[in-house]
């Protein structure tokens, strides 16, 4: 049996494709409270949503979660600084970016936002999105206390996503089992 040389190609790149390794994010702050720092290294995906014009970041290891949201000017040159704003409501600034972290702590889920910082993306679509950020966050509970967070990700794929922000709708099983009429078309 031959092979041709542009069929034994393909499978060599494909072997060595990095877009076929999931992409990773480490991440380290300071524990409110402690003099302690925080380190993790998570699986992180990507998706961009359609609609909103929006690349969600996202990455979780157990209880916790390190979420970035890219607002850029345009779609098509995603790459550069993204100025990491307090959440406010629907208006986004363009380019801007959005971090939330949740984290379980000694005794509470620590729930924090960005309200300052920078995230800075590179790469592209062949070897996947790459970045870093430095962020304050700042917490619904602690309103004083202000933690410092540091993130670098890296092989990260991005997937189209038509339904970012649509809400899920649950259809609750009838006493037989079977799916009942939810009255939505």
């Amino acid at each position: 049996m031959t092979r041709s040389p542009l069929g034994l190609l393909a499978l060599l790149l494909a072997g060595c494709n990095p877009l076929s390794k999931s992409g990773t994010l480490s991440a380290h702050w300071t524990v409110p409270g402690d003099t302690a720092v925080a380190s993790l290294s998570m699986p992180v995906t990507g998706r961009w949503c359609v609609g909103p014009s929006r690349l969600d970041i996202r990455a979780a290891s157990g209880d916790t979660g390190l979420g970035i949201a890219l607002y850029p000017s345009d779609s098509s040159a995603m790459a550069g600084t993204y100025t990491v704003l307090a959440p406010d409501g629907q208006l986004q600034v363009r380019p801007s970016a959005g971090v939330a972290l949740r984290w379980v702590g000694k005794v509470l889920v620590q729930g924090l936002w960005g309200d300052s910082g920078t995230v800075t993306l590179s790469g592209g679509p062949v070897r996947g999105l790459s970045g870093s950020g430095a962020v304050s966050l700042v917490s619904g509970q602690e309103q004083d206390s202000v933690i410092a967070l540091a993130f670098e990700f890296r092989g990260v794929r991005v997937q189209n996503d038509t339904l970012c922000d649509q809400p899920e709708v649950e259809v609750p099983p009838d006493s037989n089992g079977t799916l009942t009429d939810d009255g939505v078309d």
